[in-house]
């Protein structure tokens, strides 16, 4: 018993732990760089995930089946769900402070049972599930309504991609259900959804902005400076000349 409760613990401590390292590492790209590209964020994303899998695929290391339309037409609603919320999320947490963003998403359990019972006739959990899920939820609203930056357009994006996240688990676990393996799930998605999110990028003019951002500007021109002085000049005459001008 304690075998099998041992990578569903060890899975949940890793989902908790990546889950808070994302929303800090994403809300300090969006607030203190003002790095606000969310759909250039999961086109990278989406395009990393793709690389990493396709090249240990060509290494033998992952054996995930080659992509069909079939799976294409069977994965392509969980993958939109996917993409929706992740897309909402991002704008959500861009208006809301971590705390108030890390209890938001704890509502996401009450979408999760809601589902299980009505869309995949499991049975209902037992009333010691039901009541520990209904506190976690009516928690989570106390300190939404007691938040003193309460940004109403934030909570409703969030709210919605608490929805849609409820919903896109609740369609992986029928896949799962349906023998795909967790590393063919996360390849489809990626496949499916990185050309929306190329289009939309390109589209909402995200990556020519990007290349305008000022950090990664201010990067380029330091780069192109330093090459350029050392082509023109030998390295110690450049660093001497830049010493001259520092003084």
């Amino acid at each position: 018993m304690m075998q099998g409760r041992g990578p569903a613990l060890g899975a949940a401590l890793l989902y908790g732990t990546i889950s808070l390292s994302m929303a800090f590492l994403n809300k300090a790209v969006m607030s203190q760089y003002g790095f606000n590209y969310p759909f250039f964020i999961l086109s990278c994303q989406m395009i990393l995930t793709v690389t990493v899998l396709e090249v240990m695929r060509a290494f033998g290391k992952f054996g995930i089946p080659k992509i069909t339309m079939a799976a294409i037409k069977m994965f392509a609603f969980p993958s939109f769900c996917y993409s929706l919320h992740a897309t909402l999320s991002l704008m959500a947490l861009e208006g809301m402070n971590i705390p108030m963003y890390g209890a938001l998403k704890r509502c996401t359990p009450l979408v999760n049972l809601i589902l299980a019972v009505t869309y995949l006739k499991k049975p209902t959990p037992s009333a010691l599930v039901i009541t520990s899920v209904l506190t976690i939820t009516i928690g989570c609203l106390i300190a939404g309504m007691s938040d003193p930056t309460f940004h109403g357009y934030a909570y409703m994006m969030g709210g919605l991609s608490v929805v849609l996240q409820g919903l896109y688990q609740t369609l992986v676990e029928q896949c799962g259900e349906n023998q795909l393996s967790p590393l063919h799930i996360l390849h489809l998605n990626s496949c499916i959804s990185v050309i929306p999110f190329i289009i939309i990028t390109c589209g909402k003019g995200e990556l020519s902005a990007v290349f305008t951002y000022q950090y990664i500007g201010g990067k380029l021109c330091t780069v192109y400076q330093i090459f350029f002085g050392k082509y023109n000049c030998s390295c110690l005459a450049y660093f001497c000349k830049s010493l001259h001008l520092i003084l």
